[in-house]
């Protein structure tokens, strides 16, 4: 088996009409994310509800909603339940209504009983309504400020000021959709605070008072939220890299186009 076929999740670039691979590791991609299926649905995704007849809507969006749609919101709820979880839940249904005909609530029915909790809020709007999903950061901020020594550590003494940091990030709902999303902010000094968030207020608003800066934050750091339609605005950084981004894939891109100048040179 060669390389190429080996990591079937990178970017393989071909040339002389496909007959020789150029794979390119830097870039991972995952078939539910980085495939057709996002991309399709996001142009789409208020074309209508999947339990719309198709003939309804058939042929300008059938199959970004019937198929791209799916397969997001499946993901999602493997995602978010698990895959142990939904397996139980596929043969559960199987077993129910092989060789008969199941509807739709059949096999709501099954992940149901299988996740031993009511999960009709999330079929409700994947399945029989059109809304869409997008969490973003509205504003990211870390001020250095005085703030209690006591706020900024056990051990410390009381009516004395330290300088700090305050950090306020505000997290905004902007679809009508409404799913729960972690909430991660990571300091300068390697410390991780998480956030449940529910998800169902227009915006929500954390205030860290720490010792060290900020250095970024993310809303649904996991990708649990396949079916978010921006995702470029899940996240904020203080820190920007684009002067080290540039350079890494200038210099990159420069050795793939000396190569294959080479390459070229080679056959001519």
């Amino acid at each position: 088996m060669t390389e190429a076929a080996r990591l079937p999740n990178q970017v393989v670039l071909r040339f002389f009409g496909g007959f020789i691979p150029w794979t390119i590791p830097d870039i991972q991609l995952a078939r539910a994310t980085d495939g057709n299926r996002l991309p399709g649905y996001r142009d789409n995704a208020e074309a209508d509800a999947p339990s719309t007849p198709t003939f309804r809507y058939w042929p300008a969006t059938a199959t970004y909603i019937t198929y791209n749609k799916t397969a997001l919101w499946l993901h999602t709820l493997e995602r978010q339940l698990g895959w142990p979880v939904l397996q139980r839940a596929m043969s559960t249904y199987f077993d129910r209504w092989k060789f008969r005909h199941p509807q739709p609530a059949d096999f709501f029915a099954a992940v149901n009983d299988a996740a031993g909790r009511d999960e009709t809020w999330f079929f409700d709007q994947v399945y029989r309504n059109s809304t869409v999903f997008d969490y973003g950061i509205q504003s990211f901020t870390s001020t250095r400020v005085r703030l209690p020594s006591t706020a900024l550590g056990p051990g410390k003494p009381d009516a004395t000021y330290e300088d700090g940091y305050r950090t306020t990030v505000v997290v905004q709902r902007l679809g009508e959709a409404i799913f729960p999303v972690d909430v991660v902010t990571t300091f300068r000094d390697g410390q991780r605070m998480s956030e449940r968030w529910d998800g169902r207020d227009r915006r929500v608003i954390y205030t860290y008072e720490r010792p060290s800066e900020a250095r970024s934050v993310e809303v649904d750091p996991g990708r649990v939220l396949l079916l978010d339609v921006n995702y470029t605005n899940n996240s904020a950084t203080l820190s920007p890299r684009a002067a080290a981004a540039s350079l890494k894939w200038s210099l990159k891109w420069l050795v793939w186009l000396q190569e294959l100048l080479l390459t070229y040179a080679f056959f001519t």
